[in-house]
């Protein structure tokens, strides 16, 4: 999740700021509101619309954003020069061609075309996830930029019974950059087991998501409340001896020398 409107990372800042790529756009009205920080959503029509693999993977691209640059000039009046400086910045508003293009590099979003972005963007952004942020006119040429509303979205409702594959990719894929980060000595016949029970842990804490999601205040500004938000739902699950036997066998696989 993105923090801050401005922070440093590395040689990268994300940032807020007019880009060289956005020079002269027009911005929408719904572009000039300012980003939320953060958004649980609670509302079950809401949350399904983020079941369709591309839409949830044109959402997540839209938030790891893709490079560009912020240019400035100053003249020195004592040299009479002026001076140039160009600074590397993160950029979260995109368009159709650039959101494909970080598709490819993207692996859990394993690419896709302009023709599926252009007929999921509609959807997301009627349901509230995205917005067209805005236009650049080169020429002839209009390119439409796009922007998530909310640079976090904390899904906070009941799973659905045909969420569970969908929940199953998830915990597989995050389970498979667990073991590739992490030197944990895990045997190949418990990877499986391994998957089966974050799945299992995953449905449980999120129809506790939904409960918890519906005590969150509306006026949300604190980027860290989302690892807040995940130690209330653990505490919440400690009360499940389900759940307790379920993170106590993870830890069994994950750790077998204790």
């Amino acid at each position: 999740m993105e923090n801050a409107s401005k922070v440093g990372l590395g040689d990268t800042e994300m940032s807020e700021e007019l880009t060289d790529t956005l020079t002269g756009i027009v911005v929408t009205q719904e572009g000039k509101k300012p980003q939320r920080e953060l958004e649980f959503v609670t509302d079950e029509k809401k949350a399904s619309v983020l079941l369709e693999p591309v839409r949830r993977h044109i959402v997540n691209v839209l938030r790891k954003g893709i490079d560009d640059e912020v240019t400035s000039e100053e003249f020195n009046k004592e040299t009479s020069e002026r001076i140039i400086r160009k600074r590397a910045v993160k950029r979260y508003t995109m368009s159709v061609v650039e959101i494909v293009k970080a598709s490819t590099c993207d692996k859990s979003a394993q690419g896709f075309t302009k023709n599926q972005v252009y007929h999921h963007l509609p959807t997301l952004i009627e349901a509230g996830f995205v917005i067209k942020y805005g236009t650049v006119t080169t020429g002839k040429r209009t390119t439409d930029y796009y922007r998530r509303t909310a640079r976090g979205f904390v899904i906070a409702v009941k799973p659905a019974a045909k969420d569970e594959k969908v929940v199953r990719k998830e915990v597989s894929e995050k389970i498979g950059r667990i073991l590739s980060t992490f030197q944990l000595d895990v045997q190949d016949d418990r990877k499986q087991e391994l998957v089966d029970l974050a799945t299992r842990l995953s449905v449980m804490e999120t129809s506790w998501r939904a409960k918890i999601g519906k005590l969150v205040r509306d006026d949300i500004a604190d980027p860290d409340i989302i690892d807040i938000f995940a130690s209330l739902v653990d505490i919440y699950g400690e009360g499940s001896e389900e759940y307790r036997n379920l993170k106590l066998r993870m830890r069994e696989i994950l750790f077998p020398s204790g």
